[in-house]
């Protein structure tokens, strides 16, 4: 692919990413989804859809965040341990 195809491909990834996001105090985190799109999209020769992409980069960051179960397992554990610790 020339570099002025390249230059209009990596320009579509940006906008597209742009219009979807709505993490807006995570620019970090954007440009890193841009990067991981356009990669991703040049190897499957343009044929995967970039919503496609940008779930999967999303996934793989959403591996290890906290749910709302993890956190109410957390906290009666923590509730647990404060009986403990206070002979309750």
């Amino acid at each position: 692919m020339s570099n002025e195809a390249n230059d209009i491909l990596a320009d579509e990834v940006r906008e597209y990413v742009d219009n979807v996001w709505v993490l807006k105090n995570r620019p970090d985190l954007e440009a890193d989804c841009i990067d991981y799109v356009y990669e991703n999209y040049i190897e499957s020769n343009a044929l995967k859809p970039l919503s496609e992409i940008v779930i999967e980069f999303l996934s793989k960051h959403c591996q290890n965040a906290i749910s709302t179960q993890d956190l109410e397992v957390m906290a009666m554990k923590d509730r647990m341990r404060m009986d403990i610790e206070h002979g309750c």
